[in-house]
């Protein structure tokens, strides 16, 4: 039963932000590593480092799995997966 309400409450969701209507040559990804329910990041992420010649779409997701984690954690490690 436990297991049941842990996977009933894992959610997934993403939010994109397209910037320009360009395609894109170059996709960066990771995973970034939040605790406390995504209140304390671990570090700061500057675009312009990953993107130089500047970024057409920034996309952040918590996936299935990344829930998954947040969950056996009680939300105390959320990770999230990140694309530019």
């Amino acid at each position: 039963m436990l297991l049941l309400c842990g996977l009933a409450t894992t959610a997934c969701h993403t939010m994109r932000f397209e910037l320009a209507r360009v395609p894109t040559t170059n996709v960066v990804s990771e995973h970034k590593n939040f605790f406390l329910g995504g209140l304390i990041p671990t570090r700061v992420v500057d675009v312009s480092e990953k993107c130089p010649y500047g970024a057409a779409a920034v996309m952040e997701e918590t996936s299935f799995v990344d829930g998954l984690a947040a969950n056996v954690t009680l939300g105390v490690w959320t990770p999230r997966s990140s694309t530019y």
